[in-house]
């Protein structure tokens, strides 16, 4: 680097550092004026508080400050009793709404029995008719057994309850129990 360079390089830097120091101190004095600012807004806001003291005094003080804090009290209280309407209107309104949803659905459930009641007189002689057809042919046709009855049946053998009658034990007599040797032993499918 030349010497020319050098100079100029050190040149920038004490321009650099004058720019900088001039930056601080502006930043510092627009610190300072709006502190100004703010001491003085609120030199100008306590004057006004003053004078407003000032002039209550003058229109009865204490008594004046007095009725004011009872009538800041009243619209308090007014407030709070109209929010208390309010809630209890609401709840009102609620309890009634209920009431309708019960009574509609009473009068649907009227109506369905209604309904279900007047099909049933209806098909009452039908459905006497079918119901005969019905248990004779239930009589007529042999007991379908669920498939796990069949499945034990097959496995441990038919023996008869003693809450069964007489003539069903002897109409079909048990088929012989399956013989195995070990019970832990599996059986082969049938």
């Amino acid at each position: 680097m030349s010497r020319a360079e050098r100079k100029a390089r050190r040149q920038e830097d004490r321009e650099a550092k004058q720019r900088q120091k001039e930056e601080e101190q502006r930043l510092r004095e627009e610190e300072k004026a709006r502190e100004l600012a703010e001491r003085a807004a609120d030199k100008k806001r306590e004057a006004a508080e003053r004078a407003e003291r000032k002039a209550a005094k003058k229109r009865g003080g204490r008594r004046a400050r007095r009725e004011e804090a009872k009538a800041l009290r009243q619209e308090e209280r007014e407030a709070k009793e109209r929010q208390k309407d309010e809630e209890r209107r609401r709840r009102e309104e609620e309890k009634e709404r209920e009431l309708a949803e019960r009574a509609a659905a009473k009068e649907r459930e009227a109506a369905e029995r209604a309904e279900r009641k007047a099909a049933r007189a209806g098909g009452r002689r039908r459905a006497r008719k079918s119901e005969r057809a019905e248990s004779e042919r239930r009589q007529n046709e042999p007991e379908r057994l669920d498939h796990d009855v069949v499945a034990r049946i097959r496995q441990y053998g038919v023996t008869a309850s003693p809450a069964e009658p007489d003539e069903l034990r002897d109409a079909e007599p048990p088929p012989p129990p399956p013989l195995t040797t070990d019970p832990n032993e599996p059986r082969d499918a049938e």
